[in-house]
């Protein structure tokens, strides 16, 4: 491989990294908000005896939101849970290949997901499927976690190469 492919390489994992770190920042801001959401409605709830309108669709949102922003980060971190019971005894170098071999069968699942994931959110967007209490359009909310999903397959390609490429 030559330096300036190897530059580029190192760049764009350098992006998508960055990337990640930054949609788990907002998911988590998104998951905080969304608690704070939750106490100021209980509160609302036994001070006011009346409830906070949407509370519980604002709630879903940032829940499914939080969840497919920190996927990326758990991947390029290689944070994810790995049952490696049938292939620990095998040498470091053929643990990577496989390893790096389900990296690409993941990042062509999430690939996958986010394709149909995304036609959903332009039928969505198309019928203006819209919450039942605030009236918020479900496509932007899918077209969100869309793109998140694409970024997990891009993260799962990084860490891929990073098995390969790894020396022995």
């Amino acid at each position: 491989m030559s330096g300036v492919q190897g530059e580029r390489d190192d760049r764009s994992a350098g992006i998508v990294e960055r990337l990640c770190y930054a949609a788990a920042l907002c998911g988590g801001c998104v998951v905080l908000a969304a608690g704070a959401l939750i106490v100021v409605s209980i509160l609302v709830r036994w001070l006011l005896r009346t409830s906070v309108p949407g509370d519980v669709e604002l709630v879903q949102a940032a829940t499914a939101l939080g969840a497919f922003a920190f996927l990326p980060l758990g991947q390029i971190s290689r944070s994810n849970i790995v049952v490696d019971t049938f292939t620990q005894w095998l040498p470091e170098r053929i643990c990577r290949r496989i390893d790096a071999f389900w990296d690409f069968i993941y990042g062509v699942a999430t690939l996958v997901l986010g394709w149909r994931l995304g036609v959903g959110a332009l039928d969505a967007w198309r019928s203006h499927t819209i919450t039942t209490v605030l009236g918020l359009p479900i496509g932007l909310f899918m077209a969100v976690s869309t793109v998140l999903l694409f970024l997990l397959a891009a993260a799962s390609v990084v860490t891929m190469n990073r098995l390969l490429r790894r020396p022995a």
